[in-house]
């Protein structure tokens, strides 16, 4: 009788010490990034017969088991990819941001400065100290081209070394996850619940995320398989897959991020990098493979078209020792590139020019060879995609063509413009280069009777030149007051119809005459050396700032559309940060609410437990104090 109840006493004594231990342990672990709370589980032992009755025997521990929940766990899991991906690319932008956000010493205040000189030597034209500030301001302004290019340049470097940092975190998370998997079947084999592998696992998963956005499934034996966005594994029990970072295959200037393998051209399955799933990884992959790209594309439009342009104007004048205007800057090329799997690698090259830089788009472009002749050009920056029945061909302001025959399937990467700012620079060493003067002049006829008057000469504007025929010699002949034809290398033209005043456009020139000519009166306009003094070119350089020359926009216009486009990534940037931080921030905290320590209900726990513990001993002491009466009388007898 007393055994029975000392087993009682004993039973309800090892349950409490066990509650009490359970509860000191969350007590222990409130702030342990990860830890679930435990509770303790109890179930009566078997009764016994007694006569005819059961008497119970005590109570056991059935289990000490963690309260979790996986649904949301995922929540969480799925909001700190979301998040860290977020504040990556907050970073990411803030950098690009702070790199345009200075308006008076940044590359449009230095646009701005040059086109000021220019127009400070189309008043002062034979100054040679002005021709020398306009050379300094060219030199600076390429300057400020070359700086942004190489800082962006910077910044993806610093990308790919970030990827690279956070591939090896990934790395070591899978193996430690494969390694908990292990171990987590083995106890869950032997019917123990490992809770602290349990935990420390989950918290790897979420420390994944923070990296990279994967998706779980639990498996019968108690592992977990992981896997990325694009459904590629990381972990299948206690298998790993590892992440790697390579060339691409069909821009060996960018790179690719997946699984490596050993069956494609780069050794990865590449990740998309518009679904990577989030994560850290997923925010530089975006911000290396498109943010930056653009970036560069829209400050190498702008440069290429700048230099293009006034290259042209500079060709068309004279300078300050009356030779023809050469190049003024560096001239830029397009950047065409074989992908490393083409079958005439090497052998076979595509050939790109410009042919109207004024048509030319901020982006890249991909042209595939289809077979039979036909070929599909891709812009990237929109996906839009051209279907070329034949080569040579000119799309977007440039000209394409194959120096051979190429094969089926290959593929090539074509650079518009992403290196124009790194590659302007200014081509003249002397102020006395700039050709500021108008190659041409207007010749009255000796012999003319009537009151013919030349008012101005000038070049007409960009797109009209440069002109093949600029320097022709012309001669208009009057055959009446108001009519005229022209003769333009042996060429006579039609009748014309002459008014006082307005312009005559002809082979790039534009003459405008005063007064009323008499028939056979004579205008010839020709080559000449006008001086230095002349600044009918300059007037034309310091128009180009002000025309629609950069695929319809000007180049105040199209910088400040750089600016907001950066300005608009940085804002859109903080404004989905704000939101996924807070998404994190209430999944965090519904998961606390449900497997977080709370200290005040461990306390009332700990109490309740104590009590328990104490009424057990007290049991135990009764039982015994039973015993020793029983022995008492037993020996009396």
């Amino acid at each position: 009788m007393t055994t029975g109840l000392l087993s009682i006493g004993s039973s309800a004594l090892d349950a409490a010490y066990t509650a009490l231990r359970t509860a000191g342990n969350n007590i222990a672990n409130v702030n342990t990034p990860g830890y679930s709370r435990e509770v303790t589980s109890f179930t009566p032992q078997i009764q016994t017969s007694d006569g005819s009755n059961f008497i119970g025997t005590g109570v056991a521990v059935a289990d000490v088991s963690r309260v979790y929940s996986d649904f949301l766990a995922q929540q969480t899991n799925l909001a700190q990819s979301q998040a860290s991906g977020a504040d990556t690319m907050v970073q990411l932008t803030n950098q690009i941001n702070s790199l345009f956000s200075n308006t008076s010493t940044g590359l449009g205040a230095a646009i701005d400065s040059f086109f000021t000189q220019l127009q400070t030597l189309s008043s002062q034209p034979g100054s040679a100290a002005t021709r020398q500030t306009v050379l300094s301001s060219a030199q600076q302004m390429s300057g400020q081209f070359n700086d942004v290019q190489a800082q962006l340049q910077l910044m993806s470097q610093g990308a790919d070394a970030q990827i690279g940092q956070q591939i090896t975190s990934v790395n070591s998370t899978v193996a430690q996850i494969a390694s908990l998997n292990n171990q987590i079947s083995l106890a869950s084999s032997s019917g123990a619940t490992p809770n602290s592998l349990l935990d420390q696992r989950n918290q790897d998963i979420l420390t994944l995320n923070q990296s990279i956005g994967v998706t779980t499934s639990t498996q019968s034996d108690g592992s977990i398989n992981v896997y990325l966005a694009s459904g590629q594994p990381l972990v299948v029990g206690s298998h790993t897959f590892t992440m790697g970072m390579g060339q691409d295959p069909q821009n060996p200037g960018g790179i690719v991020v997946g699984i490596q393998t050993g069956g494609t051209p780069s050794g990865i399955a590449a990740l998309d990098p518009n679904n990577t799933g989030g994560g850290a990884i997923g925010a530089l992959l975006q911000f290396r493979s498109q943010t930056l790209p653009g970036i560069e594309d829209q400050i190498g439009r702008l440069a290429v078209t700048l230099s293009s342009q006034f290259n042209a104007i500079q060709a068309q004048g004279q300078d300050a020792t009356g030779a023809a205007g050469s190049a003024f800057f560096s001239t830029p090329s397009i950047t065409v590139m074989a992908a490393s799997g083409n079958t005439d690698a090497g052998s076979v090259t595509l050939n790109a020019s410009y042919s109207d830089v004024t048509q030319l788009q901020a982006s890249d472009y991909r042209l595939s060879v289809l077979g039979g002749g036909q070929y599909s050009l891709t812009r990237l920056s929109d996906n839009t995609t051209t279907t070329l029945s034949s080569l040579p061909a000119t799309v977007d302001g440039m000209t394409l063509n194959f120096s051979s025959a190429p094969a089926t399937g290959d593929v090539f990467s074509i650079q518009p413009v992403r290196n124009g700012a790194s590659a302007l620079q200014v081509a003249i060493t002397q102020g006395s280069q700039i050709a500021a003067a108008s190659p041409v002049q207007a010749t009255l006829g000796g012999s003319n009777s009537g009151s013919l008057a030349i008012g101005s000469l000038g070049l007409q504007p960009l797109p009209a030149n440069p002109n093949a025929n600029l320097l022709t010699p012309v001669t208009l002949n009057f055959t009446s007051p108001t009519q005229y034809t022209y003769t333009s290398g042996g060429t006579t033209s039609a009748a014309q119809t002459y008014t006082a005043g307005q312009a005559i456009d002809i082979n790039g020139w534009s003459l405008t005459l005063n007064g009323t000519p008499a028939n056979g009166d004579t205008v010839s306009v020709a080559p000449g050396t006008v001086g230095s003094a002349d600044n009918r070119n300059a007037l034309l350089m310091t128009q180009l700032q002000g025309q629609a020359i950069v695929s319809g926009s000007t180049l105040d216009a199209a910088y400040s559309g750089v600016v907001a486009n950066v300005g608009a990534v940085a804002s859109t940037a903080q404004t989905d940060q704000s939101s996924k931080d807070a998404i994190l921030t209430n999944a965090t905290a519904a998961q606390s609410s449900v497997s977080g320590v709370n200290l005040d209900e461990e306390a009332a726990s700990l109490m309740q437990y104590q009590q328990q513990y104490q009424a057990a001993a007290k049991l135990i002491q009764t039982a015994t104090n039973v015993f020793d009466a029983i022995l008492a009388v037993a020996g009396a007898a």
